[in-house]
């Protein structure tokens, strides 16, 4: 006997209020088509759910899809767990929500059920940093370090303003040490101060740091901003809003398929806003590693 399912796997603590009406609205869509629908929050039960479905051999106890209701970190959490070929949806209920924006995923449960039962995939590259996958973005230096400080004092759901305290924190106590990055195009080191690995063409608040970038090119487009004092950033800031920040000597844009990282100084990294640890960072890009419903982004 067939038992297939919907794992929900849902991250109770992303964005700024509780989705779980809007996940009960799924379930309920979802069971409408006749689907059989197992909701959990637990990491290590749905990492149970995803283990059992890839053991057995006949697939009888199979997962139809994976539904992930939380923000870009939740993905990222449950594709490290998954082999590339289950298919994956995205419920967005995190702050940015950056990778279901890309994918064509909103709070429509209506249309992500019918995106589900029609079973059309098409898959994503993904970044590997050190071992642990992510699909928007690895950054390290201030950025990381302003994700550390919020990860370090958050207790339940955040907003956009939610950051301000840790910004304004790190740009009182963050040294901008120099970190060395390192390609497969480049013989020698670019020594900088920020950088970012990103899979897509934009970061938070709509930030394009690249142009050219997609989720299904094969490759990393890498960003490094080699000014080390606070108000550079703001120049940065200013320079990506505005589309100039290319054609600055300070800036460094390539693509690439394999990025080490390093400093001689303690300096953090994140992977899709969640904190990663600290340098050294090695990565590189997975081609086709999820698996997604619907259709490719056009």
């Amino acid at each position: 006997m067939d038992s297939s399912f919907v794992l929900i796997a849902e991250n109770p603590r992303a964005g700024s209020k509780d989705g779980g009406k809007l996940i009960q609205q799924l379930v309920d869509c979802l069971e409408s088509f006749g689907m059989t629908v197992i909701r959990e929050q637990d990491p290590e039960r749905i990492c149970s759910h995803i283990q059992t479905h890839l053991a057995v051999e006949d697939k009888k106890r199979k997962i139809t899809c994976v539904v992930c209701a939380g923000g870009d970190g939740t993905v990222g959490m449950v594709a490290n767990w998954l082999d590339s070929s289950t298919p994956v949806a995205v419920l967005p209920l995190g702050t940015e929500n950056l990778l279901a924006r890309q994918l064509g995923f909103d709070g429509d449960v209506e249309k992500l059920s019918s995106r589900i039962v029609e079973g059309d995939t098409f898959s994503i590259d993904a970044g590997i940093a050190n071992g642990k996958l992510f699909f928007v973005v690895a950054s390290v230096g201030f950025d990381a370090e302003v994700v550390r400080l919020l990860s370090a004092r958050r207790t339940g759901h955040i907003r956009h303003t939610t950051w301000v305290r840790p910004i304004l924190q790190a740009l009182g106590s963050y040294h901008f040490p120099e970190i060395r990055v390192t390609t497969n195009n480049q013989q020698r080191s670019i020594r900088t101060r920020w950088a970012f690995i990103l899979n897509l063409p934009q970061y938070a608040l709509g930030l394009q740091f690249v142009s050219e970038g997609n989720v299904t090119d094969g490759q990393l487009d890498v960003c490094c901003f080699r000014g080390g004092r606070w108000w550079n950033g703001l120049r940065y800031l200013a320079g990506v809003i505005m589309g100039w920040h290319r054609t600055w000597r300070d800036t460094h844009v390539e693509q690439a398929t394999h990025v080490v990282i390093e400093s001689d100084a303690v300096v953090p990294y994140q992977l899709d806003g969640d904190p990663g640890g600290e340098l050294p960072l090695e990565i590189s890009v997975a081609p086709g590693r999820l698996t997604v419903v619907g259709h490719p982004p056009s």
